[in-house]
C-alpha cells in the first residue's frame, strides 16, 4: 500500500528542535545558576540530571499529543499542552528525585522550567511559520460520490500541504461546479489544467470501466492513486467498516502478526513484565482502593462479570466495583455517561482508569493482554454482531486493558459508540507491534494522570 501522508521528516526535525531547545534552557539555567562556574562533581551531576529530564520531557511532549503535526502550534490551546505536558514532567521528576536526590536539580528546577516553557514555544511557533511560508504543496483530486468527497475534504481540510483542486463523480465523469467553479469536463483535463499529483478513490471499485482504465493510465503516468481506506487509516489512525469489504483483508498489507507465534511469544513476555511490574507498584494503591470500595457502599470489592475473549472464548474478568449492588437485576445494559448506578468511589476510579486494575490477574492468567482491544459482554456481542459482521475480527486478538480505541474515544456507552470503536479495533489488529502498544500505554498514562476516563 502506498501512503498519502508523509510526516517522518517533520516530525523527525519538531523532534531535533525540541530536544535541543531543553537541552539549552537546561544549560542555561545552569549557568545562570553558577555564574559560569563549572566543577567535575557538577559537570557529572548535570549530565545525568540532562539525561533524565530531557527523557521525561520529550516522552510527556508525545503523551500530550504535541507531535501530532496536525496541530496548529500558533494557538493558545498549543501554549496550554505546553504547559501541562511541563506540569506532568515536573510531577515525575519529583517523584523519581525523592527516590534519586539530586540538589543540583532542586536548583535547576524553577528556571528550567521557566526557560523550558519559553524556548519551546518560541521554537514551535517559528517552526509552524516557517512550515507555512515553505511547505511544498500538493494538488488533490477526488473522485467518487460527493458525500465521500466531502469526508475528504474534512479530513484533509486540517493539512495546508494538500489542496483539493476538484471533485469527479465516478459514474458520470462530471466534475463538482458548486465546489471548485469546474464546468463539466474530462478527467484528462482536469488533471491537466490543475496539474494534479494525487487522486483519491473513494470508491472501493468504480462503476465506470472507462474510468477505471483512464485511472490505470494516469498511475503509469506518475500520478499516485489512493484509495478512502488509506486516508482514514493514515490521518484518522482507524479502518471504517463502510468501506471494507472481503478483498480488504487480502489487498491491504497488514495482519502480518497474528500468525507469528515469535511475536506472539514476544507479546506475551511484554504482558508479564508490565503486569507484575505495575501490580507491585500499585499493590499499596491497590489496598486502599479496596478499603474505599468496601466502605463506600454494600457489595463485594471485587465485580466478576463473564466477557468474551481471543476467538470468542468466555472468561471472568476481574474489576473493582463501581456500581451499586446488583445494578442490572440480570438485565443487560450500557452504562450511562451519567449513570445513576456508580458510586462515589466509582465515579473516581473510573475517572482515572484505576477500577481496571485488578485485569493485571487476566492479563497473568493469559487470558488478557495488557493492550488490546476491549472485551465485551456476550449479549452485547451477538448484537453487534449482526448489525456489523466484521465485528467478530476483534477476536482474533486477545481483549486488553487498555487500547487504541480507549485511548482515542474512552468508554463504550451505547451500540452506536461500539461499532465506531471497532474501526479502531481493527486500525490496532491491522499494524499492532509492541512499539504501537507502548504508545497506546503512553497515552493511557495522560488519560489516568488528568483524569479523562468516564
Amino acid at each position: 500500500m502506498m501512503y498519502l501522508k508523509k510526516y517522518p521528516k517533520r516530525k523527525l526535525l519538531l523532534f531535533i528542535g525540541d530536544l535541543f531547545f531543553i537541552l539549552l534552557s537546561l544549560g542555561l539555567a545552569y549557568c545562570i545558576l553558577f555564574q559560569g562556574e563549572a566543577t567535575p562533581s557538577k559537570i557529572d551531576e548535570l549530565l545525568r540530571v540532562t539525561l533524565f529530564i530531557a527523557a521525561f520531557q520529550l516522552v510527556s511532549f508525545y503523551i500530550f499529543d504535541l507531535y501530532d503535526i496536525r496541530s496548529e502550534f500558533k494557538t493558545i490551546q498549543n501554549l496550554i499542552l505546553i504547559g501541562s505536558s511541563l506540569l506532568m514532567v515536573s510531577l515525575f521528576a519529583l517523584a523519581f528525585f525523592s527516590i534519586f536526590p539530586s540538589e543540583l536539580w532542586r536548583r535547576l528546577f524553577l528556571i528550567n522550567l521557566v526557560l523550558t516553557g519559553i524556548l519551546i514555544s518560541v521554537w514551535r511557533l517559528s517552526y509552524s511559520i516557517i512550515f507555512q511560508l515553505t511547505i511544498p504543496h500538493r494538488n488533490i483530486l477526488i473522485v467518487g460520490p460527493e458525500k465521500d468527497a466531502e469526508a475528504v475534504r474534512d479530513i484533509l481540510g486540517k493539512y495546508p500541504e494538500y489542496r483539493i483542486k476538484a471533485a469527479v463523480n465516478d459514474v458520470s465523469l462530471k466534475s463538482n461546479p458548486s465546489k471548485q467553479g469546474n464546468k463539466n469536463s474530462s478527467l484528462e483535463k482536469i488533471i491537466n489544467e490543475y496539474n494534479i499529483d494525487d487522486i483519491i478513490v473513494t470508491s472501493y471499485a468504480t462503476r465506470n470501466t472507462n474510468l477505471k482504465n483512464e485511472l490505470i493510465t494516469w498511475k503509469m503516468k506518475g500520478v499516485n492513486i489512493y484509495d478512502m481506506l488509506t486516508i482514514y487509516e493514515d490521518f484518522l489512525f482507524k479502518v471504517p467498516v463502510s468501506y471494507i469489504n472481503e478483498r480488504w483483508i487480502f489487498d491491504h498489507q497488514g495482519f502480518q502478526k497474528l500468525g507469528r507465534n515469535n511475536y506472539q511469544n514476544l507479546k506475551r513476555v511484554f504482558d508479564i513484565v508490565i503486569s507484575l511490574g505495575v501490580f507491585t507498584v500499585l499493590l499499596p494503591l491497590g489496598i486502599v482502593i479496596s478499603i474505599a470500595v468496601k466502605l463506600s457502599s454494600k457489595g463485594s470489592i471485587f465485580f466478576i462479570q463473564e466477557r468474551v475473549g481471543k476467538i470468542q472464548q468466555l472468561f471472568p474478568l476481574i474489576k473493582f466495583r463501581t456500581m451499586v449492588q446488583r445494578a442490572e437485576n440480570d438485565v443487560p445494559k450500557w452504562a450511562d455517561r451519567e449513570d445513576p448506578r456508580v458510586t462515589a468511589v466509582g465515579k473516581v476510579l473510573r475517572k482515572i482508569r484505576l477500577d481496571e486494575l485488578p485485569q493485571l490477574i487476566n492479563v497473568l492468567k493469559g487470558e488478557m493482554s495488557v493492550v488490546g482491544p476491549r472485551p465485551e459482554r456476550s449479549f452485547f456481542v451477538k448484537d453487534l454482531t449482526k448489525k456489523n459482521s466484521y465485528y467478530s475480527l476483534r477476536f482474533s486478538v486477545k481483549p486488553g486493558i487498555t487500547g487504541w480505541a480507549q485511548v482515542h474515544l474512552g468508554y463504550t456507552a451505547s451500540e452506536r459508540e461500539s461499532l465506531e470503536k471497532l474501526e479502531y479495533d481493527l486500525y490496532y489488529i491491522k499494524n499492532m507491534s509492541l512499539f504501537l502498544d507502548i504508545k497506546i500505554l503512553l497515552k493511557t498514562m495522560k488519560t489516568i494522570l488528568f483524569g479523562k476516563g468516564r
